[in-house]
Parts: C-alpha cells; structure tokens; sequence
C-alpha cells in the first residue's frame, strides 16, 4: 500500500507552499496601494506588480518538477531519464485557461470597485478585492507547479502515470478522488485554490500496486469537526454511519439538488444505470435512459428524518447510499 504522503512529496510539497506564501503575502502588500480614491491612479502599478510576483512564482514551482520527478524515482529504485530537458519559463506568463495574468488582477479590481459601487464599506470592498485576488495568485501558482510535473512525468520513459495526492484539510469533492489512477491524457481536475497534488507512479506499480490513500481512510483520519466541514454535518454523519462516500458527494453534483416540501432531494444516479431500479418506478423522462419517479432524497436528508441508526441504516441502503 502507498503511504499517503512520502518524505518526497511532503518536501516538494513544503518547498511549493512556501513559493504560493512568498507570492500571496507579496501580492497582499501590493494591494495595500489602493484605496478608494486612488484605484484608478494606482491600478497600473498594482497590475504591473501582482503580474510579475505570478510570473516568477510560476517559474520557481516548474523549476522544482524535474527535481521532484528525479527524487521521486530515486526512491523507487529507478533512475531518471528523460527524454528531454523541461524548460520551466514556458510555464510562466499565462493563466492556466490561457488567460493573460493582467486579466486576473483586473478581475479583482472589479470586484473591489463593484463592492464600493454596491455601498459596502471600503474596508469590506478592500478585502473582497483581495480575496479574489490571492485565490488567483494561488491558484496560477500551483497549477504551473503541477502542468510541470505533468510534463515532466510525460518525459521519463520509466512512469506510467500519476496518483493524486490529498493534503487535509480538503474539501469532501477532492477526498472522494484520493488515491485516483491516472493516465497521462487524464486531466488533472481542481477548483480555485486546490491544495491536492499529483504522485508519478512507475509501470510496475500502475499494473500491481494499490494506493493506500483512500477517501475512506483520510475520512476516518480526520476529527468530526474536520468531517462535518468538509462534507456538511448531515452528509459526514451519513457517512459515518456506514454511507459510500462517492454516492454521497456525487448526489450533490451541480444542478442535481432540489427541495420538495421542505425536504432535499437528488437526481443523482436515479437512472437504470445508477440506482433507479432499486428505487423502482421507471419511466422515460426524456433523457437517454429510464429514471426513477421516487424521490430520492440526499443523505444528509436521511439522517434529519431518520427516528435511529437502524433506520438510517436502512433508509441508506435502500436510496443507494449503501452498497
């Protein structure tokens, strides 16, 4: 079983951090030029500044992949070989949707500007500019940091993949993909802000080796404040009481929550290729597959109206939140 983090990763990991914190406290200070009056005086500047502290804190985090890769081999056993050499600068200068960086300061300069347009006091629009701001300078950060060690995987003969690696505390969507196999033409999924990472993995380990780092595991490592953060008070004691985690998470998908007298409920998985014939009652509703007409309520849901454990249990295992 794979360790969930390895000394490689935890230093790598601590080495990128302290990049994405030099950048936020410095695009912090520089946003500290503006005030009201002075936005419009101060915002070339500001931009000018905010884009170079994104540019070389891009740089710095593609410069550690081909060290992390090489260390990471190293400690298999193997040795690294790549096929060609990463040029770290080719992963500074852009947005990771292609966007030109100045464009992301700009984005946080209007939220500033619109928050005092609105009537909120300058010190409230002043955070809520910056807010925006450091999730965008953290998040171009080490997203260069991770298209780099993509590319740089891509270029050793020796790895087949990546896993993805979850650092708590996380949010319950990222916990429920740790531990995930990847081939390199997999999209590495994130939201703003994401602190997961991504761990190479060799050929041999691709075919025979499971990794230890599970959402089930890193679930049960975390205290009931961290779970109830993570995944709602309602959802965490579902899970807690034997619900799946994946058919938990994934009954909150976008677009498919809704409430019906007063009660919450999913169209998760309610086709014939999800749990729809367990809940019976199929008809076609103009999609491509059958969907149950039973209500199928969240598990959060189940936990408010359940009387007792057993008949949560049972109410869980009926809604499909229990395999």
């Amino acid at each position: 079983m794979t360790a969930p983090m390895t000394e490689v990763d935890t230093r790598f990991y601590t080495a990128q951090q302290r990049i994405v914190r030099t950048a936020a406290n410095e695009a912090q200070t520089a946003w500290r030029q503006l005030d009201g009056p002075s936005i419009d005086s101060a915002a070339a500047a500001l931009r000018l500044q905010v884009v170079a502290t994104i540019e070389e804190a891009q740089a710095e985090t593609a410069a550690l992949a081909p060290l992390y890769i090489a260390a990471t081999l190293a400690a298999l056993g193997a040795v690294s070989n790549p096929v060609g050499a990463l040029v770290s600068a080719m992963f500074s200068g852009l947005a990771a949707n292609g966007l030109p960086l100045s464009a992301l300061v700009d984005f946080a300069l209007r939220r500033y500007r619109l928050a005092l347009l609105a009537g909120v006091p300058p010190s409230e629009a002043h955070a809520l500019g910056l807010a925006k701001l450091l999730t965008y300078v953290t998040t171009e950060a080490a997203d260069a940091g991770r298209l780099a060690r993509h590319a740089a995987a891509i270029a050793e003969p020796e790895l087949a993949g990546y896993e993805r690696v979850v650092t708590l505390p996380a949010c319950g969507r990222c916990i429920l993909l740790a531990g995930r196999l990847y081939s390199f033409t997999t999209g590495f999924r994130r939201h703003p802000r994401c602190d997961c990472d991504m761990r190479p993995v060799t050929h041999e380990q691709w075919r025979d080796d499971r990794p230890g780092n599970t959402p089930r595991e890193l679930f049960e490592s975390m205290t009931e404040a961290q779970q109830n953060k993570a995944f709602g008070t309602g959802d965490a004691e579902a899970i807690r009481a034997g619900a799946d985690i994946s058919r938990t998470v994934n009954a909150r998908r976008k677009n498919a929550v809704y409430v019906a007298g007063g009660h919450e409920y999913t169209l998760d998985a309610t086709t014939v290729r999800g749990v729809g014939r367990q809940l019976g009652d199929l008809a076609k509703q103009g999609g491509r597959y059958s969907r149950s007409r039973t209500p199928r309520p969240t598990a959060a849901q189940l936990v408010n109206t359940a009387r007792d454990r057993d008949e949560l249990i049972r109410q869980l295992g009926r809604f499909g939140y229990l395999r």
